[in-house]
């Protein structure tokens, strides 16, 4: 049992690592342009916001990361 848990330990410091943010926020993205597929948004619509919406969650990281850092 120790083993599925030094696993566990392993899989999720590789995935999240300090910044759970990085990981939820581009799944939820890509949720969010899921969801706009299939309302019928135009492709090059939906894969410019989902751009944007990663840059975001990558910009808003940085000022958190910076902000606590001072």
């Amino acid at each position: 049992m120790s083993y599925l848990r030094q696993f566990w330990d392993f899989l999720y410091d590789f995935l999240v690592g300090d910044s759970w943010e990085l990981f939820v926020g581009p799944i939820v993205a890509l949720g969010v342009a899921w969801l706009l597929v299939q309302a019928g948004v135009a492709a090059l619509i939906v894969a410019l916001l989902l751009f944007v919406m990663i840059l975001a969650v990558a910009a808003a990281n940085l000022f958190l990361a910076l902000r606590h850092s001072v």
